[in-house]
């Protein structure tokens, strides 16, 4: 009987709870935020990048004027030197015999068996090959060679299919590795070809800053293209599939919805790029951030 009325009481107590309440709904995924620009109109250029190397075609060779000691080095490799000015002092083996009595012996013998070597044309020091006093030199040896700064030009390879870009002596824009930037002009090609059939230029820069060293890499710039009056966008407007074929910007249209639009590309630079179609309204707003990976039409949240 206990048991009975045990049961009973139980049931009610289940009876009287409802069943568990359901979990509270999922919300609204993350909206991904976005900033976006207009398309605007302007000359565009689209270059080409080719590697370069310094060189300075034009160098001198100092060499001992007689046989002596090194006394003295007066410069280091990458020094900007002019013309004249003292590089090397020597000593020939009948000074340094005589030593601090010659004076005494004849005051005429004051600077007998002393010599300076002095650059023979300004430029850089390109190759020092005594860099510390106490050697003994033979007449003629070499002691360094200065190439003449004035003519530091930089040595294109430039693959024979892009030729055409080289003609006519054309203005170019020649990159440092510190990402200076110079001025420079192709000039006519030299008449051999490399063997990997590439045409050789030199290209002269226009009023370089300071002295560039030999063998420096470099990156010169010349024009593929030029479209004036180019509608552009930024290049992170632009998106790409995996095979680089198809195109598109994701574009608002209110600002909260963005849409997927196909697009065709004309003239490319890393910074801008021209679109050819379809044709935007100045009031169009293009995604310039937060636009990878979205759907075809998404819902973003707009950060101004």
């Amino acid at each position: 009987m206990r048991l009975s009325i045990y049961l009973a009481l139980l049931l009610a107590l289940t009876a009287c709870h409802g069943p568990a309440p359901a979990e509270d709904a999922a919300g609204p995924p993350p909206r991904a935020q976005v900033q976006a620009v207009t398309v605007s109109t302007q000359n565009l250029t689209q270059y080409r990048t080719f590697p370069a190397t310094s060189t300075y075609p034009r160098k001198s060779t100092v060499t001992a004027p007689v046989a002596a000691y090194v006394t003295a080095v007066r410069v280091k490799l990458g020094d900007q030197v002019r013309a004249g000015q003292v590089l090397f002092s020597l000593e020939t083996k009948e000074r340094r015999a005589l030593g601090n009595d010659a004076q005494r012996i004849d005051p005429s013998l004051k600077g007998f068996g002393l010599v300076s070597v002095t650059a023979p044309a300004s430029g850089i020091v390109s190759v020092l090959n005594i860099q510390q006093a106490g050697d003994y030199l033979l007449e003629g040896a070499p002691l360094c060679t200065v190439a003449e700064s004035s003519q530091l030009v930089f040595q294109l390879n430039l693959p024979y299919e892009y030729h055409a870009l080289a003609q006519g002596n054309p203005s170019c824009t020649i990159v440092l590795p510190d990402s200076t930037r110079l001025t420079g002009t192709v000039q006519a090609p030299l008449a051999s070809v490399s063997p990997g059939q590439s045409e050789v230029y030199l290209v002269r820069p226009n009023n370089p800053p300071r002295v560039i060293p030999e063998n420096l890499i470099v990156q010169v710039r010349l024009t593929q293209t030029k479209q004036p009056n180019a509608q552009t966008l930024p290049a992170s407007c632009v998106l790409a599939d995996e095979t680089l074929h198809h195109f598109w910007v994701m574009k608002l249209v209110n600002d909260s919805t963005a849409i997927k639009v196909p697009v065709t590309l004309g003239v490319q630079n890393p910074q801008e790029i021209e679109i050819k179609s379809p044709t935007f309204q100045p009031s169009d707003r293009i995604l310039r951030t937060g636009n990878y990976g979205l759907a075809d039409t998404a819902k973003v949240k707009l950060v101004r």
